[in-house]
């Protein structure tokens, strides 16, 4: 009687131990997902040329390796960036390419000029 007794104490222990590492386990993700969640910036932004201040429809932008393009008014909105340094690289025929770096801690607006080769 007293194996029998000690088996289920063990068998008792034993899931007791496993529902407190699951839980550990599933708390941790869910601080993983809230943190990912809350560092999630947009970044917006304008292209025009520069000698005639007019806005450029159709402007390649490529952070991250994904490339975006301005809308007919020259704008553009790249959502859910990572805190942190990115380069925004902005590509449009006949123009000048440019790089420009954005350091991300919280959401941006960019005002791009770029001028004709």
């Amino acid at each position: 009687m007293k194996k029998v007794f000690c088996i289920y104490m063990l068998l008792f222990a034993l899931v007791i131990g496993l529902q407190a590492e699951n839980s550990k386990s599933m708390t941790e993700s869910k601080e993983v997902k809230e943190e990912t969640a809350v560092a999630a910036y947009s970044l917006k932004g304008v292209v025009v040329d520069t000698e005639m201040d007019k806005a450029l429809a159709g402007v390649s932008i490529t952070v991250d390796g994904k490339k975006y393009y301005s809308d007919l008014s020259g704008n553009f909105e790249i959502p859910s960036l990572l805190k942190g340094k990115h380069q925004v690289a902005v590509d449009f025929i006949s123009y000048q390419s440019k790089l420009v770096e954005v350091d991300l801690d919280k959401d941006e607006e960019l005002y791009i000029e770029i001028r004709r080769q």
